[in-house]
């Protein structure tokens, strides 16, 4: 009889435990698909912000609103997006960056607001999908280079300042979007 118990017990713990592992494939499984579903749905909303930025970029109205600033020294910066931006509309490109310092700076955002002329509009698509723009902006507090790289299949984008006159060059990353859809505010311009 003890026998039998024991032979029960047994399979009670073999079923027991083949019943854990089918319930833990089950979820593992249930895991991959939703996994593959964030994926394929992430795709398909990055393709469409592509399309979009690609979009603003031929009509020559786009902003840039940056979540990211890195000045020369390399240091990463995580910033406000509606704040620091680079923005063309109307062959005009404004380049601003701000902080949240005590010090209100020449924009009374912490930093500064520069605006030109846009010239030597340059856009190229490599086969790799990503799109690569470059031009030049001339204005009164600014002469500087700007080249920019909008990732393939994603809204976003890579841009950087290359004063004329100085090294002091200046990456911003962040959404390229229409300059109609921004939110960006503009501090007081140079």
């Amino acid at each position: 009889m003890k026998k039998i118990v024991s032979i029960v017990v047994v399979m009670a713990f073999i079923f027991g435990g083949l019943a854990q592992v089918n319930a833990q494939s089950i979820k593992q499984e249930e895991r991959k698909e939703k996994r593959e579903e964030r994926l394929q749905r992430d795709a398909i909303m990055g393709a469409a912000a592509f399309q979009t930025a690609v979009q603003a970029i031929e009509s020559g109205s786009w902003v840039i609103q940056a979540n990211t600033v890195q000045p020369l020294n390399g240091r990463l910066f995580y910033v406000n997006s509606n704040t620091n931006y680079v923005s063309v509309n109307d062959g005009q490109a404004t380049v601003q960056v701000a902080s949240n310092s005590p010090y209100p700076g020449p924009n009374g955002l912490g930093g500064i607001t520069v605006q030109g002329n846009v010239s030597n509009l340059q856009v190229e698509q490599e086969k790799n999908g990503n799109v690569y723009v470059t031009f030049a902006v001339q204005g009164v507090f600014i002469s500087a280079t700007l080249s920019m790289v909008l990732y393939n299949n994603s809204g976003n984008a890579t841009i950087t300042v290359d004063p004329n006159f100085s090294n002091r060059d200046l990456t911003l990353t962040g959404p390229l979007v229409p300059y109609s859809e921004s939110n960006v505010f503009q501090g007081t311009t140079y």
